[in-house]
């Protein structure tokens, strides 16, 4: 099968082709690897970036996606580096009961820095908060913070604006604040 759009590639795996998650993958291997890069930079953490690359991959390989095209895969995609790194802090906090403290940055979403996986743990219920009360805003979060689009990128994406990306992105560091502080 030779596709190099995501929704064809999405379509054709619906379809049966078993083809079709394999030329997915090779497609956006290199986009989630850097996605998956910039959620982890800075301080010490409980994956390495190939290791949360290779993890989502694996969860979204499972079994053909509902994603209806580009924009809906992306935002599986930062769902699953969400849970990938969850999953891991919860294992990393058990297997050390509280010791030797992992960094987890918002700095691209919410200038926010935070120090553990209780904190980890926070943000990802207020992301389910936010998630309920503005699909939007978090969808503009997710983006920012988990998959590191630029605000035209994230404008392109969601088919809105650029000035109505960076309202959404204010709102949210606002009340990410509010929620954890």
């Amino acid at each position: 099968m030779r596709a190099d759009n995501v929704t064809d590639l999405l379509e054709a795996w619906r379809a049966g082709d078993e083809t079709a998650p394999r030329a997915l993958a090779d497609l956006v291997y290199a986009d989630l690897h850097a996605m998956a890069s910039r959620r982890l930079a800075g301080g010490a953490r409980p994956l390495q970036t190939t290791e949360l690359a290779h993890e989502a991959c694996l969860r979204l390989l499972q079994k053909p996606l509902d994603a209806v095209d580009r924009v809906h895969f992306f935002r599986t995609v930062a769902l699953a580096l969400r849970q990938v790194l969850v999953d891991a802090l919860r294992h990393d906090f058990a297997e050390k009961r509280g010791g030797g403290r992992s960094e987890v940055s918002l700095d691209a979403a919410a200038d926010i820095a935070v120090a553990g996986p209780e904190e980890w743990f926070a943000i990802e219920r207020a992301l389910g908060e936010l998630e309920a009360l503005d699909a939007r805003k978090c969808r503009v979060v997710e983006m920012s913070l988990l998959l590191g689009l630029a605000q035209d990128e994230i404008a392109r994406t969601l088919g809105i604006s650029v000035p109505t990306v960076e309202r959404d992105l204010r709102f949210a560091r606002a009340w990410l604040r509010e929620r954890l502080g």
